[in-house]
């Protein structure tokens, strides 16, 4: 294995076998997650298939745009049992049900009570709530922690002093603020990811795990080192947070 995309929807592409068959050939494994109970199952099923190489990893969970919708959680640790880890979960107030007592807290917190003790690693989507995931996450025994695609600057010194795991997407190439982030912290606790099929404008709208190896490359670039040290940086970090050992 070469590289991980640490977090990536190949449920959500029409032509998943295609980029099933596209990790398999570049040596890139998928965490894959879910955000619903259907996308979820899709997951697991996915990882299923690929149970021979390995090259998909499940995570399961409710992302916060859905706890709006009343979907109750009654699948979630059957499945739990089943997957790599949990995710994407979390809170975003670009949806409806934000707020300290609303439908995505209730969510988060359900979730996190069915990760708690279990020693997966989980996956955490904390856009424009970074401080209130932050505060929440303190209540649990949690395994390893990913704040996937995190924004949050000014709480980037907590999440260091945790020793959370951090990812960082395509955006890095163009934004200084990840740039800046990105070298702060500790290099053994970097990962990078996707978020495919999510396109990106400022790349033309490209988009997916092929661009993983460029989000490495501009890693290496930003901490004065060689591609090769950076790949090997990333993907022993993305092991230890999924708890792997062995032949990378």
């Amino acid at each position: 294995m070469r590289f991980i995309d640490s977090h990536v929807h190949l449920s959500e592409y029409r032509d998943h076998a295609a980029w099933t068959a596209f990790a398999r050939f570049s040596e890139t494994m998928l965490l894959s997650s879910g955000i619903d109970r259907a996308t979820s199952y899709a997951t697991l099923e996915l990882a299923r298939e690929s149970d021979e190489d390995l090259v998909v990893k499940a995570f399961v969970g409710s992302h916060p745009s859905e706890a709006e919708k009343g979907s109750d959680l009654d699948w979630f640790e059957g499945a739990l049992e089943e997957a790599t880890g949990a995710g994407e979960l979390g809170l975003d107030p670009k949806f409806p049900g934000f707020g300290p007592k609303g439908p995505q807290m209730e969510s988060f917190v359900r979730q996190l009570e069915g990760v708690e003790g279990s020693g997966k690693p989980l996956q955490v989507h904390s856009r424009g709530a970074e401080r209130e995931c932050l505060d929440t996450l303190t209540c649990y025994r949690l395994g390893a922690v990913l704040m996937n695609w995190f924004e949050g600057e000014a709480e980037l010194t907590d999440v260091r002093d945790r020793g959370y795991f951090v990812s960082f997407g395509p955006a890095l190439m163009h934004s200084k603020k990840l740039q800046r982030m990105a070298i702060r912290l500790d290099p053994a606790r970097v990962l990078v990811e996707s978020d495919g099929p999510v396109p990106f404008r400022a790349l033309g709208g490209a988009g997916g795990p092929a661009l993983i190896p460029s989000v490495v490359f501009k890693l290496a670039e930003l901490e004065g080192r060689s591609f090769f040290e950076a790949q090997e940086s990333v993907l022993k970090s993305s092991l230890d947070y999924l708890r792997v050992s062995g032949k990378t």
